[in-house]
């Protein structure tokens, strides 16, 4: 293909024009069936609705005893109605015994409710030992009961967890521990679901070295690397780390050559101006260059890029790239920016848009930026409501503010904020013991 890039000139797109030129160009992947024990995380592609009633009759929602409310309508702890007792009954194994008046029928959580009981008398109610664990009286021949009830107290109706028909799961939707839950209920084992995106991840640059390699002088180790395959698994993905691509056109093309078997590729540092910084040159050349940058720092050297390969049905795919900045604070944030939504498109996701919250800065952002700047932040609540800190750490190193961070605030082009002002925050849910997840 000849060289191509779309955007011209110094016509770069604001954060969210960039957005929304990637979504356009992203597609969510086909669907696939596979267990319902290796669906969590994976997005519904189909809606799911209940065969059947579940529970499929009324059951017992207490251990106790199954008995008709108007034959205890008089109880109580001072006056108890005692009824005889006729029958044990516990779930999985229903009784055909029919209650009759002034009877009474011992019944486990779970178990059909007996023809002719409308109520349930919890054991704590009766004259059962208060404090028993595990089996209780084998065969009581009779029972007092301290309560009154009405019909159908501590009973759960048939359908009361899920209704036939009604819909469990609807498409789109995540899939996770209770969806899971409630698609076992009704008897699933597979389901249809959209396939995760790959996503080859490809470091740039001569100065880089491995993780576990021997550092020389003028050498540093490939960190972004393992970081942005830690948010792609996170959010989602599943990554593949092609290694190191040395500073040759040669090299880097290969080496994106072999990420086209993969559903996006994501390529770390060269996208700036310098004499080696070859990844824009060399994508242009292979497909297309869609922006070349964005106007927002840090990271204003971020391009977006569409690759096309033939797919095994013969079917031309558009593989999209994102070439990120090379400095680690930069590169996380439009990681988090611009990759994370395109990810969420991929796998079907219905809502990509980032969440937000409005906060009352508690410190100052006084200088004015030409563009936008995107800021790791502290975000925390007091009496209900939301405080971003800037200033988050003494260190004024950027690790330790990657370290320390929780959220990002994206500052306005050309703005600044005071002590006091409201601004939109973007939690992030990176560290699970943060408090917005």
């Amino acid at each position: 293909m000849g060289k191509r890039i779309t955007q011209k000139g110094n016509m770069l797109p604001n954060y969210e024009d960039a957005v929304k030129t990637i979504l356009d160009k992203v597609q969510r992947l086909e669907k696939v069936e596979i267990p319902l024990r290796a669906c969590a995380g994976f997005v519904a592609a189909e809606s799911i609705c209940a065969e059947f009633n579940l529970p499929q009759s009324a059951i017992a929602g207490f251990d106790g005893y199954a008995v008709r409310s108007q034959d205890i309508r008089e109880a109580a702890q001072d006056n108890p109605v005692i009824l005889r007792v006729i029958a044990r009954v516990r779930a999985g194994f229903p009784t055909d015994c029919v209650l009759a008046p002034g009877a009474a029928i011992r019944i486990m959580t779970g178990s059909i409710i007996p023809q002719g009981a409308d109520c349930v008398v919890r054991f704590e109610d009766t004259d059962e030992t208060g404090n028993k664990n595990g089996p209780g009286k084998k065969n009581p021949v009779g029972v007092k009961i301290g309560i009154g009830l009405l019909p159908g107290d501590n009973i759960w109706p048939a359908g009361s967890n899920i209704r036939e028909g009604n819909t469990i799961i609807p498409e789109r939707t995540l899939i996770g521990p209770v969806q899971i839950s409630a698609l076992a209920s009704m008897g699933k084992s597979r389901i249809m679901v959209f396939r995760k995106p790959t996503v080859a991840i490809i470091a740039t640059g001569d100065e880089l070295v491995r993780p576990g390699g021997r550092l020389t002088r003028g050498k540093i180790y490939s960190g972004n690397s393992v970081a942005v395959a830690a948010l792609v698994r996170h959010y989602g993905g599943v990554p593949k780390i092609l290694g190191i691509a040395r500073d040759k056109e040669t090299a880097l093309a290969a080496k994106i050559q072999k990420g086209l078997t993969a559903d996006a590729i994501i390529t770390i540092g060269g996208v700036s101006k310098g004499d080696f910084d070859l990844v824009r040159l060399v994508v242009a050349k292979i497909g297309e260059v869609v922006f070349p940058g964005i106007r927002m720092m840090p990271g204003t050297a971020t391009a977006f890029g569409i690759l096309r390969r033939l797919s095994a049905d013969g079917m031309q795919k558009a593989i999209p790239v994102f070439s990120l900045p090379g400095p680690p604070a930069a590169c996380l944030i439009n990681f988090e920016t611009l990759v994370r939504p395109a990810l969420l498109r991929m796998l079907g996701f219905k809502t990509v848009a980032h969440p937000s919250v409005e906060a009352i800065a508690l410190d100052a952002v006084r200088h004015k930026r030409p563009v936008a700047f995107a800021m790791f932040t502290s975000l925390q609540t007091l009496d209900g409501e939301c405080q971003v800190k800037f200033d988050i750490t003494e260190e004024k190193s950027m690790q330790a503010c990657l370290a320390a961070a929780n959220s990002l605030t994206i500052v306005p082009e050309g703005a600044a904020v005071k002590a006091g002002n409201k601004i939109q925050v973007l939690p992030l849910d990176w560290r699970r013991d943060q408090l917005f997840l």
